[in-house]
C-alpha cells in the first residue's frame, strides 16, 4: 500500500485541454461509436480483492466472500499473511526441511486462519485464483527489513513449507503463490534492494517447489509497489524463473493507469507475450485511510472503477483492489480502511460489515466482464467518460462498462464483427442507486441508443440468443475449395485433419483472408490428399 503521486498523463491533458475549448459543443453530450469484435485486445483472466487471512472468522468474513463471488462476480483473491512467522530458522540446511518444526509452525493460530480462508474459497469453488501472500518484514535471522545476501534458499524454504503444507497436508487447493509483497517498500514486504537478488529468491523457490511436488505452483510478481517494469527483464532472462511466471503483477494508487501504462507493451515485445499483466494492488490513495478513517463518499468510490477502467485499457488482464474489508494487519499494527466492506466498529466483537459504495462501483465491472472475456476496440470521442467494451465468445456476452462523470449522455453505438444481440440491460451505480436495472435497450441492424445518467458508473450487456450449430458449407471454384459457416459462430475454431482414424490430430487452422473470420479458401492438393474440416466450440 505505497503512496504514489498522482500522474496526468499527455493523452488525458490534450483531451482535458479539447474538452475545455468545445465544451459549448459538447454541452449537448452525444458521442457516437463503433464496437469492433474482431480487433481484440487482451484476454481478462478476472477480478478480486485482496483479503487479510488475520480477521478470518466464519461468521463474519464468509458472508463477505459470498458477496464477492456471488453477487459481484469475483474470482480472483489474494490472501495475505504475515511474513515473519518463522521466528526462528529451522535448521542450517535450507534444502532439508525439519518438519516437526514446520508442523508446529503451520498448525499455529495465525495459520490456522490462513488455511481456513483459502477452505472457504475452495468450497466456493475458487481453487486457481486464490494465492497466498506474505506482507510485512521478515524474521530477524533473515535480516529483518532487508533480506540479508546469502540467505535467499532459507527465505525460499520458508515459502516453499508453506506451500507444501497447504497442499499436502492440509489438501488446500490452489496454482499461484504471490511470493513478495512490494520488495521495494518497507515495511509493507521484505526489501529486496537489487533484480539480482530478488531474481536469486525466485530461482532458488522454483527449485524447492519443483523438489517436493509442487511443480504445477507458478508466481505472480514482482508486485512492486512502484510499478513499471523494473525486475521484469531480469525475470526473463533467468529460464527457470520465467518458466514459473503465469502473471506479472504491480501495483498502483493512482489513476490513468500510472504503474501499469506500458508493461503490456513491453511484455509483447519481449520473448514471453503469453504472459499476462495483472494489477494486483489497485485503488484510489487515501491517507486518512490508514490507520485513521474511512473515506466512502460517492466521488471516491466512482474513482475506483475509473482506476480499474484505466488499467484495462493498457493492456491489463486482472485487477484486484486493495482491499477486500477494511482489516487489522499485524505487521502495520493498525487497520487499513479501504475496504469495498466498511468495518461498522472496529472493537466490537463480533465485527460487522456495511458494503461501501466501491463494492457496487467495482461490481458493475467484475459482474459482467467474465474471465476469459476479451476487450475489443472501439471507436469514437467519449471523454469525459471513460469506457471499455469486452466480448465473451463462450457465452455470448457483449459488455460495454464504463464511468459516466458528466451529465447525461446519449450513445448511438454501431456494433460490427459481432453476433446479432437482440438487446442490452443498462446497468448503473450512482450516488443513490446500486446495480440498478435503469432500461432494456433494442438492437436494430447492430445499432442502438442508450442515454447514460449522469455522474455514473454504468453497464451495456447483453447475449445473443440461443442459435442453432453452426454448419460448413463448400463450394468448388477452379483449383479452390471455399468453406465458409454463419459470421454468429464466433465462438467456433475452424480445424481440420487428412485422418478421420484413430488417433485423430485436428489441428487449427489459421491462413483465414485478411479481414474475412468465416471464410477460407484453400487450393486442391494436386497430390489428391484428403483433407478433413470441422467447427470446433470453443
Amino acid at each position: 500500500m505505497p503512496i504514489h503521486k498522482l500522474h496526468l498523463g499527455k493523452f488525458w491533458r490534450v483531451f482535458a485541454v479539447v474538452f475545455c475549448i468545445l465544451g459549448t459543443v459538447l454541452s449537448a453530450r452525444s458521442a457516437t461509436v463503433t464496437v469492433y469484435g474482431n480487433q481484440t485486445n487482451q484476454v481478462i483472466d478476472g477480478f478480486g480483492v485482496n483479503i487479510n487471512s488475520w480477521s478470518w472468522s466464519t461468521n463474519e468474513i464468509a458472508p463477505l466472500l459470498d458477496a464477492f463471488i456471488d453477487e459481484a462476480g469475483m474470482t480472483l483473491f489474494r490472501v495475505v499473511v504475515r511474513n515473519g512467522l518463522e521466528s526462528t530458522n529451522d535448521n542450517e540446511d535450507a534444502s532439508v526441511p525439519n518438519w516437526s518444526y514446520y508442523n508446529a509452525l503451520y498448525s499455529s493460530p495465525e495459520f490456522e486462519k490462513l488455511w481456513g480462508i483459502m477452505g472457504y474459497l475452495n468450497q466456493k469453488g475458487i481453487t486457481n485464483g486464490a494465492m497466498i501472500n506474505p506482507q510485512g518484514i521478515g524474521p530477524e535471522w533473515l535480516g529483518s527489513d532487508i533480506l540479508t545476501p546469502g540467505l535467499e534458499d532459507e527465505w525460499a524454504e520458508m515459502i516453499a513449507t508453506m506451500l507444501v503444507y497447504a497442499r499436502n497436508t492440509r489438501q488446500i487447493g490452489f496454482k499461484l503463490v504471490a511470493p513478495h509483497n512490494e520488495p521495494d517498500s518497507l515495511p509493507e514486504g521484505i526489501s529486496i534492494p537489487t533484480a539480482s537478488q530478488y531474481v536469486t529468491t525466485l530461482h532458488k523457490l522454483a527449485e524447492l517447489l519443483d523438489t517436493n511436488g509442487l511443480s504445477d505452483v507458478r508466481f505472480v510478481g514482482p508486485d512492486r509497489a512502484g510499478g513499471s517494469t523494473t525486475f521484469l527483464p531480469e525475470m526473463m532472462n533467468d529460464p527457470l524463473v520465467i518458466a514459473k511466471v503465469a502473471h506479472f503483477g504491480v501495483h498502483s494508487y493512482s489513476d490513468q493507469g500510472s504503474g501499469s501504462v506500458d508493461v503490456r507493451d513491453f511484455i509483447n515485445l519481449s520473448g514471453f507475450p503469453d504472459r499476462t499483466l495483472w494489477v494486483t494492488e489497485f485503488n484510489v490513495w487515501c491517507p486518512q485511510c490508514v490507520g485513521g478513517s474511512a473515506t466512502n463518499d460517492w466521488d471516491y468510490s466512482r474513482a475506483t472503477a475509473e482506476y480499474l477502467l484505466d488499467h484495462l485499457g493498457v493492456g491489463a488482464s486482472a485487477g484486484l483492489v486493495w482491499e477486500g474489508y477494511d482489516s487489522y494487519y499485524p505487521h502495520d499494527g493498525f487497520w487499513t480502511l479501504f475496504g469495498l466492506f466498511t468495518v461498522n466498529d472496529t472493537n466490537a466483537v463480533p465485527l460487522t460489515f456495511t458494503r461501501a459504495k466501491g463494492f457496487y462501483t467495482v461490481a458493475q465491472i467484475s459482474k459482467f466482464v467474465p474471465p476469459s472475456a476479451q476487450n475489443v476496440n472501439y471507436s469514437g470521442f467519449v471523454f469525459p467518460m471513460r469506457l471499455q467494451t469486452f466480448f465473451h465468445k463462450t457465452s455470448g456476452r457483449l459488455s460495454l462498462t464504463g464511468v459516466n462523470p458528466s451529465d447525461a449522455t446519449t450513445l448511438d453505438v454501431t456494433l460490427t464483427g459481432l453476433p446479432s444481440i437482440p438487446a442490452l440491460e443498462l446497468y448503473c451505480t450512482t450516488a443513490t442507486t446500486n446495480l440498478a436495472l435503469l432500461a432494456t435497450i433494442p438492437v436494430s441492424n447492430r445499432t442502438f441508443t442508450a442515454t447514460i445518467p449522469a455522474d455514473c458508473v454504468f453497464t451495456l450487456t447483453g447475449v445473443e440468443p440461443s442459435l442453432p450449430p453452426p454448419l460448413l458449407s463448400a463450394s468448388l471454384q477452379t483449383n479452390i475449395i471455399v468453406i465458409s459457416w454463419p459470421d454468429y459462430a464466433l465462438n467456433y475454431v475452424l480445424e481440420s485433419t487428412t485422418n478421420l482414424s484413430a488417433p485423430q490430430v485436428w489441428l487449427t487452422v489459421t491462413n483465414f483472408p485478411q479481414s474475412v473470420s468465416n471464410r477460407l479458401t484453400t487450393p486442391i492438393s494436386p497430390t489428391g490428399l484428403q483433407q478433413f474440416f470441422r467447427l470446433k466450440k470453443l
